[in-house]
């Protein structure tokens, strides 16, 4: 899949070149290919910052060079009136890309592209699902914790882990290193000593006692059973021995969802989407080098960084 950073980039139908502008200014300006009222042209009068002759030069220059040597800048073709929107035209190739993207997109599922939050954040708007980030996930502990088999069917968000509070320096009866992982079946422990750690819900049921349901705190009617795996380690980080515990009666307040250490939350909107938009913009004929048009010798495309 191309990357998001395309958007952002100018490029030619006939170069394999794409520019790179690393100021602010280029995620500002929107395109309308008919009531622009800006064009880009090459820099005059930086010739620190913008290398004229660079613009005679081939592709395979650009390739070697490490550092910023050229400068694009924004100018307006008319009188822009204070708070009007400022637009240059992106070029025909991608307002033709835009209207096919728009006239075959479809929307994608949860099953199919678990980037997309938008159907997370509306099955929470709708009141047909659960919150999407892990804060609100917490706060809303009146929503009973879904066991692994119901995951299977329909599974939290990739951004989100669920981990729980246990005791696990709970006192196990063994008197040896044991050659196998150990299996302890206990109750949960209303003690402090708590650790939290990453745990599988293997089950759901409900409390019938109100005594208990009051005692334990529960904003619903359900306890949990949970599986957890322990290391006990030594010096140097060596492990002792491996545990597994299955926890019974394990109250919701237990339960902490955290935002996934192996999932980046900044990829988590819709701009990441296996299906979403991406064109570079075109640079207008008349600014871009003819020394650049080198579309057909080579396919990899060449990335260079504008100042």
């Amino acid at each position: 899949h191309k990357q998001i950073i395309l958007n952002y980039c100018f490029g030619h139908p006939n170069s394999t070149l794409l520019l790179f502008p690393y100021s602010s200014n280029v995620v500002y300006i929107n395109h309308h290919s008919t009531e622009y009222n800006a064009k880009l042209r090459w820099t005059n009068g930086f010739d620190f910052y913008h290398h004229k002759d660079w613009l005679e030069k081939s592709v395979d220059f650009l390739e070697d060079q490490w550092t910023a040597g050229l400068m694009l800048e924004y100018v307006a073709t008319r009188d822009i009136q204070p708070g009007e929107e400022v637009f240059i035209d992106y070029g025909e190739e991608w307002q033709n890309a835009w209207d096919e993207h728009v006239k075959k997109w479809e929307p994608t599922s949860k099953t199919s592209d678990y980037n997309n939050m938008t159907w997370w954040t509306n099955e929470a708007e709708t009141g047909n699902g659960d919150p999407i980030t892990a804060y609100e996930m917490n706060i809303a502990d009146h929503i009973p914790i879904r066991t692994w088999s119901e995951q299977q069917i329909n599974p939290y968000p990739h951004s989100l882990a669920m981990q729980c509070y246990v005791n696990t320096n709970h006192d196990a009866e063994y008197l040896f290193v044991p050659k196998t992982t150990p299996l302890y079946r206990r109750s949960f422990d209303e003690d402090n000593e708590y650790d939290i750690v990453d745990c599988l819900v293997r089950e759901r049921y409900e409390i019938e006692d109100e005594v208990i349901r009051k005692t334990n705190k529960a904003r619903h009617k359900y306890l949990y059973v949970i599986e957890i795996d322990v290391e006990k380690t030594i010096d140097n980080n060596v492990t002792f021995f491996h545990e597994h515990f299955v926890i019974t009666d394990v109250p919701r307040g237990a339960f902490k969802f955290v935002e996934n250490p192996g999932y980046n939350p900044r990829y988590t909107s819709d701009v990441f989407l296996k299906n979403a938009f991406r064109h570079e913009m075109k640079l207008p004929d008349e600014i871009f080098p003819k020394s650049w048009m080198n579309f057909g010798e080579k396919q990899k495309a060449k990335w260079y960084q504008l100042w």
